[in-house]
């Protein structure tokens, strides 16, 4: 604080930079006058019935693919399960329906009696040996 003080002491407070009398009263006109003209508002252009609800087409075709999107990714993430429950109409229905499903999936959620005939037709490499063990066991 004692340096602003010696400082102001020794060169005063005017820092020498004034405006001139009346500046202000004619700064807006001169302003004004430097100005280029000023241009005339273009005439609004008329828009088609298509040019107005364009956008809202174009923002309906979105939520439209989104709510697609989401769908098709909700069926596929379901899984089929059968069983006991489920008749064969029903069966029937999902793999001929709209929805689109794995039919290998299908494998994986076999019973006991479906083991059973699995480990059968695997143990076999053609129909004539297993008839030979067929027609042996009677």
């Amino acid at each position: 604080m004692k340096q602003e003080e010696q400082l102001i002491n020794k060169f005063g407070k005017d820092s020498g930079m004034k405006v001139p009398e009346g500046y202000f009263n004619t700064l807006e006109q001169q302003i004004m006058q430097s100005l280029p003209p000023y241009p005339e508002a273009s005439k609004s252009i008329v828009l088609s019935r298509w040019q107005r609800v364009k956008p809202y087409v174009y923002m309906a075709a979105m939520f439209c693919g989104i709510w697609l999107m989401m769908k098709v990714f909700h069926t596929a993430t379901q899984p089929i399960s059968l069983s006991l429950d489920n008749p064969p109409e029903a069966l029937v229905e999902l793999i001929d329906g709209d929805t689109f499903y794995d039919i290998n999936y299908l494998h994986y959620n076999i019973g006991e009696f479906d083991a059973d005939e699995q480990e059968i037709i695997m143990s076999y490499d053609n129909i004539e040996d297993f008839e030979k063990d067929f027609y042996a066991a009677e």
